[in-house]
């Protein structure tokens, strides 16, 4: 498995970043042992409004191909929020250690991170990035888009 010597940059849209925060901090009083290191992650991440910047950021409702502790196949899934997985093998939940692992990276950025339940460390790179799929909680209305309807 290779070490990854410098954690790259975190770079997330406000809105999945608000959401995040809210749910981290909920896990947070709860106990839940992932809260930490979702909360340590957004405390490094650096916001944008929609449009997302160019290179494709790993953010909610983003099909990521990526792989784990240097395999060399690439695995697919879509990160969505805790509350919307429904034990799909097409998903992944952005609260659990890999979806917080590959929360705002970029095609090529490795990112190191422990699975609780299993207690062994793992580092994903990030193969690629699709867009976001559009949803009704993707991205928040704009106030003028109701005017529009």
């Amino acid at each position: 498995m290779g070490a990854v010597r410098k954690l790259p940059p975190i770079t997330l849209p406000t809105y999945d970043f608000d959401r995040l925060v809210a749910f981290g901090l909920a896990a947070y009083q709860r106990g839940d042992p992932d809260a930490e290191f979702l909360l340590s992650k957004l405390d490094r991440a650096v916001t944008f409004a929609a449009p997302p910047p160019l290179g494709g950021v790993v953010a909610i409702t983003c099909r990521v191909s990526y792989r784990l502790d240097d395999e060399p196949t690439a695995h697919a899934r879509r990160l969505v929020y805790p509350s919307r997985v429904f034990a799909s093998e097409e998903e992944i939940s952005a609260a659990s250690p890999l979806g917080v692992a590959m929360l705002g990276l970029r095609r090529g950025d490795r990112m190191p991170f422990r699975d609780n339940a299993t207690g062994r460390e793992h580092v994903v790179e990030i193969a690629d990035v699709g867009p976001p799929r559009c949803t009704d909680d993707a991205v928040p209305p704009r106030p003028f888009d109701r005017l529009l309807r």
